[in-house]
């Protein structure tokens, strides 16, 4: 049995509960950009240094370096974001009972499900630097696994799929509309209890 949830598959067989996940328009558009960011700062850091070499001005080589690792950093998380794991993102084996959490191509966890104590979703707005002392506010939702020895996994963060940014409220309410759904039907097969805090439910 195959449940669909936007971007999000939950696919059911006699012995597992798998989460798939599809990148969505605007997540390949913010790679794109990412990584076309990172690209021009690479090779404006190889004019500025060679520049700088040339004139043996200091103060042009600092500022050559300040923009590589930037560069660096705007490359990495294009890259990271590029080779995000889709497949098996949460896989329930019924046989073992446990539960796989995938965070990225090289790191996964597994827990017992009599670890997990609770699932709680939560809103978060978080502020975010984009230069010359301006922010952006991040609106997302967290689905997080909660311990019984008091640790918290996050098992998933839910992002807008929208390219324009509506109204605070009206992005708090989907996401956090999606981030239940995904979670009410997760726990059809974990039968835990589920928290929701953070963004006021309407």
């Amino acid at each position: 049995m195959t449940q669909q949830i936007e971007n999000f598959t939950i696919t059911e067989t006699s012995d597992k509960v798998v989460v798939d996940y599809a990148k969505t328009s605007k997540e390949k558009f913010d790679i794109i950009l990412t990584l076309t960011l990172g690209l021009a700062m690479s090779v404006a850091t190889f004019l500025l240094l060679r520049q700088g070499i040339k004139s043996t001005s200091y103060i042009v080589i600092i500022a050559g370096l300040i923009l590589a690792f930037q560069a660096v950093i705007q490359t990495f998380s294009g890259l990271s974001r590029l080779f995000q794991p889709t497949k098996n993102l949460l896989v329930i084996d019924k046989t073992t009972k446990t539960l796989l959490s995938r965070h990225s191509l090289f790191a996964s966890k597994i827990f017992s499900l009599d670890e997990i104590q609770a699932l709680v979703v939560s809103g978060q707005n978080e502020n975010i630097s984009v230069g010359d002392g301006q922010k952006m506010t991040r609106t997302y939702c967290t689905i997080t696994a909660k311990l019984k020895d008091k640790a918290d996994e996050r098992l998933f963060t839910i992002n807008t799929n929208r390219f324009f940014r509506p109204s605070i409220q009206k992005l708090e309410t989907e996401l956090y509309s999606k981030a239940k759904r995904l979670t009410i039907e997760i726990n059809r097969h974990l039968k835990l209890k589920h928290q929701w805090t953070g963004y006021n439910e309407d």
